[in-house]
């Protein structure tokens, strides 16, 4: 029973198929291209001028006009801050520029004073102070050359070289 129900199936498929290939399309696809507006074409005409003048060519002369990389030398006397070579490979930054921060100031009638930070230290330096002689504030041998509390600059002489440090 499940035989004949499964060929009975099998065979209405097949003819729904076959019957439904056979069938016309009844699709008319119609574009109508009447509407369609085309784009006014302008002919060229030939210029008619007898007195035309034949184009002159004129050769130019190319110059170099490219500049020169900088030497090393102008390059390295340009540069204030950081590595003292910029051509070199590894960083040469000192000291003071790593552990030394300026935070602040104090004018009074008497002296003037930077609050800065050195080393996990922070405390007051006047034009006075010397780093390793009288004050921890510092790296040995740097010395105080000049506070401005005005302008917010602070000047310190270190290893023959000033550093100017602002607010």
């Amino acid at each position: 029973m499940f035989k004949n129900f499964f060929l009975n199936i099998i065979w209405t498929s097949l003819l729904g198929i076959l019957l439904s290939s056979c069938a016309g399309k009844k699709e008319n696809f119609d574009i109508d291209l009447s509407n369609l507006k085309l784009p006014k074409t302008k002919k060229l005409k030939p210029s008619t001028k007898k007195n035309s003048v034949p184009l002159i060519v004129e050769k130019e002369e190319i110059k170099n006009k490219l500049v020169n990389y900088k030497k090393k030398s102008e390059v390295l006397n340009l540069v204030k801050f950081g590595k003292k070579d910029p051509f070199s490979e590894g960083s040469q930054v000192n000291k003071l520029n790593l552990n030394f921060k300026l935070t602040g100031f104090l004018n009074t009638n008497n002296n003037k004073y930077a609050f800065v930070r050195y080393l996990n230290n922070k405390g007051t330096i006047t034009e006075t102070s010397i780093g390793g002689v009288n004050t921890n504030l510092l790296p040995n041998g740097a010395k105080v050359i000049n506070i401005d509390p005005k302008n917010t600059k602070l000047t310190i002489k270190f290893e023959n070289e000033d550093f100017i440090f602002e607010l």
